[in-house]
């Protein structure tokens, strides 16, 4: 159980989450580019990432000086499954800033 409690607390964060998510638009990529991407320091970043990686969801790859990091079959899932929740917030927040109009209709079961 706090295994779980430690897992769902981390990704609770906002780092680990846009991580996997820059990692998954870019496929083999660089900490630093990450960084630069998430506008965080690439020491924050390097921790951030060694984590990802002791729970598998990361792998890295250094060639010469240059580490290159790239998703696991496991963390390839988690960030489909995190880029389907950040799709469906987006909806949300464009549906409440159009005042909820355009929310999708559930079909109405018939009664005979």
């Amino acid at each position: 159980m706090e295994e779980t409690d430690d897992l769902l607390s981390f990704f609770m964060q906002d780092k680990p989450v846009k991580i996997l998510l820059e990692t998954q638009k870019n496929g083999k990529t660089y900490p630093a580019d990450i960084s630069k991407a998430l506008a965080a320091t690439y020491s924050h970043i390097v921790r951030v990432i060694q984590k990802l990686e002791e729970m598998g969801l990361i792998t890295s790859e250094k060639q010469g000086r240059t580490k290159y990091i790239t998703l696991t079959e496991s963390g390839q899932n988690v960030a489909h499954h995190l880029s389907g929740l950040e799709m469906a917030l987006k909806r949300l927040e464009e549906s409440k800033k159009k005042g909820g109009k355009e929310q999708e209709k559930l079909p109405v079961k018939e009664e005979k």
